[in-house]
């Protein structure tokens, strides 16, 4: 039966290993590499403490461990080791191995530029915490394309890690499939709906105009501005031409009389 434990995520420096120490517990198992069965080779160039050389069938490692933040001179101590093993063992396919705890963002550029071109591999180890223990998860951050490891257990959980990171990403990235919101669409329905209205408005008092009766004189001017008719006019609208066929005016227009017609 598996024992469930409550951990929490750490490094190997965290719990107060070094270099040497990992190394040397790498070596015991070389498969803690998580990069196949692998045993340490016999003879092999080792200029350190924090460095070894393991073998399969077919391949050769020289690894080198680093932990902390990286520095230049490791990576290239790492290619150095790997260049002379392959004249010490021409019968095998060299691969050098880094392992770190986590890719420095200053050299991965660097590193990863490198792994077109030298089969390099970068092992980073994750390392979860316990009450009392911890466990080292090594797994691959990079590596040539030349080197196949798709089989191996770091590089099932680089894809492990993988998805899982995806997942956050999915989560916190914005929904592109919502319809975008256009703000000018907006402000044109608005005006839209404003010069509706107005024109409602304006129909509406037409109408209510049309209906009012017009308030007309006999010049057929009318009298749009509704003044009250003065007296003289109401008395000039009410004159009759006399029977002797004079016309007689009130004396308000611009002769003031107006002569007998034939």
């Amino acid at each position: 039966m598996t024992n469930i434990v409550s951990g929490a995520v750490s490094t190997v420096t965290e719990l107060g290993k070094d270099e040497a120490w990992m190394a040397s517990w790498l070596s015991e198992q070389p498969s803690r590499l998580g990069l196949g069965e692998m045993d340490v080779a016999d003879s092999a160039i080792e200029d350190d403490d924090h460095s070894f050389v393991a073998t399969d069938d077919d391949r050769c490692f020289s690894v080198d461990v680093q932990l902390g933040e990286m520095e230049a001179s490791r990576g290239f101590g790492v290619l150095d080791n790997w260049a002379r093993n392959r004249v010490l063992h021409p019968d095998k396919t060299h691969v050098a191995v880094l392992v770190t705890e986590v890719v420095s963002d200053r050299y991965q550029t660097t590193l990863e530029a490198l792994a077109e071109h030298l089969p390099l591999v970068v092992v980073e180890l994750q390392v979860w915490k316990g009450e009392s223990e911890a466990i080292v998860v090594p797994h691959i951050a990079l590596s040539s394309g030349d080197v196949d490891l798709s089989d191996t257990a770091a590089a099932q959980a680089a894809e492990a890690m993988a998805e899982v990171e995806d997942e956050d990403e999915a989560k916190t990235e914005p929904d592109t499939d919502a319809e975008p919101v256009d703000d000018a669409a907006e402000v044109v329905s608005e005006a839209e709906a404003v010069a509706a209205e107005a024109d409602a408005q304006t129909d509406a008092e037409a109408e209510t105009s049309d209906d009012s009766p017009e308030d007309k004189d006999d010049t057929g001017v009318g009298n749009p501005w509704g003044l009250p008719k003065s007296k003289a006019s109401e008395e000039s609208a009410e004159s009759e031409e006399p029977e002797d066929g004079t016309f007689q005016s009130s004396g308000t227009g611009s002769t003031g009389l107006l002569s007998k017609v034939g």
